[in-house]
């Protein structure tokens, strides 16, 4: 009798630890594959497009590749804009126009059909990818190039995912990513894909840059 008890008591206190270690367990999930709602917020709209756009006054533009990954909303056209005046920006946190680089920074967007499909501005058009490798004054939201994981960290909280020296956030079919080198950040890319973003799904493309 007494050791039926003894194995019963063994037997609850085994499930009392699992269900402790499960719990742990997914709050650290939970911890590692959430975003604050203010990093939500950056990676749903980063930023203005058209006014950026209209600030900077023009760009160099060209049919850019169509990637499955790109985000889709109906029959148009991927446009890459690049060049942006006066070509140039900074690395790290003070704000200039030091760095000199035709390859700074490029936007693509999505032109759905219509009248303004195919001009600099289209107030249709849908931001589908920025990739910097350098910060542009008039873009500050995404201003990363240049800072250390720390910065990032303190910026955008923690990252849900590092991998292939990128560190990466993701919410809903938005996915941002940081790549390092030598301790800090030397090329961003901002996606927005056409499907919701997993750990385990996220292109190859995104964690690598034509530069590397």
């Amino acid at each position: 009798m007494v050791l039926a008890i003894d194995m019963r008591m063994m037997k609850n206190i085994l499930i009392w630890i699992l269900i402790v270690l499960h719990n742990i367990c997914c709050g650290q999930a939970s911890d590692t594959s959430s975003v604050s709602n203010s990093t939500k917020s950056l990676l749903s709209q980063p930023f203005d497009l058209q006014a950026f756009k209209k600030k900077k006054g023009g760009a160099n533009s060209s049919g850019n590749r169509k990637y499955n990954y790109f985000f889709k909303s109906g029959k148009g056209v991927y446009w890459s804009f690049f060049l942006f005046p006066p070509i140039a920006g900074y690395i790290g946190e003070v704000p200039s126009k030091d760095i000199h680089l035709e390859d700074g920074l490029e936007i693509t967007t999505f032109q759905p059909q219509g009248k303004n499909q195919n001009k600099y501005i289209d107030p249709e058009e849908t931001l589908i990818q920025v990739i910097e490798r350098y910060n542009d004054i008039d873009l500050p939201e995404l201003a990363f190039v240049g800072l250390n994981k720390d910065k990032i960290k303190k910026k955008l909280g923690q990252w849900q995912i590092q991998k292939d020296n990128c560190i990466v956030y993701f919410h809903l079919n938005y996915l941002l990513t940081l790549h390092i080198k030598d301790g800090t950040v030397n090329w961003v890319k901002y996606t927005r894909l056409n499907f919701p973003v997993t750990k385990d799904n996220i292109p190859a493309d995104l964690l690598k840059d034509k530069f590397d």
